[in-house]
């Protein structure tokens, strides 16, 4: 992405509302506090400007919750949607120091701004799941909730076809790692059965 705004690639994630710490317990919970804490400690400031990355986070999180709003679980998974924007962001611009994720050759070739757009879906669908999943096990039978989980796996589903060719074209180590071990498919860790990575061992 020759040319691509660095600073909208990387840009900060809002905050959790002030006092949610329903919201912000329920992801340490899940083990995401870092998740948040990292874009929001080291995220680009960006006045008044949304990026397609952050575009297509937002329109996960509201696809899985379809209105839902003011709940400490609603709130987390769009604090985790939000967050993944700036994961992939941030691999992103650091990607031309990478390596492609089967051959380890450097320089990866070029991609298109739609598959980072892509990944931050994919992303942001498989922490929202994490997410979901631990509010569901501490739940009272929430007929909300359990839509919102049935959502986002069926989003994962959807997708699941076209991440071989999202991988393929992500093609850097790290954008690779983030994508294909975030989201739940069956292709998950089959990149470490060819002995790259760190993994070797599936």
């Amino acid at each position: 992405m020759p040319g691509a705004d660095v600073s909208v690639l990387a840009q900060c994630p809002s905050p959790l509302p002030a006092g949610d710490e329903s919201a912000r317990a329920l992801l340490e919970d899940v083990g995401l506090g870092f998740w948040l804490e990292l874009p929001q400690r080291h995220g680009a400031e960006t006045r008044n400007q949304r990026g397609a990355l952050h575009r297509a986070a937002d329109t996960a999180a509201q696809n899985i919750l379809v209105e839902q709003s003011g709940t400490a679980w609603s709130d987390a998974v769009t604090a985790a949607s939000a967050a993944a924007a700036w994961w992939v962001g941030f691999f992103a611009v650091i990607r031309h120091r990478g390596v492609h994720h089967t051959t380890l050759e450097p320089h990866p070739g070029p991609l298109h701004e739609q598959a980072l757009g892509t990944a931050v879906s994919v992303v942001a669908h498989g922490m929202a799941t994490r997410v979901l999943e631990a509010a569901l096990r501490n739940s009272d039978d929430d007929p909300a909730l359990r839509a919102a989980y049935c959502r986002a796996i069926e989003a994962g589903v959807c997708v699941e076809p076209e991440l071989p060719r999202l991988v393929d074209e992500l093609a850097e180590l790290r954008l690779v790692d983030l994508v294909s071990t975030t989201a739940r498919w069956r292709g998950r860790f089959t990149k470490y059965a060819g002995g790259t990575g760190a993994g070797q061992v599936e």
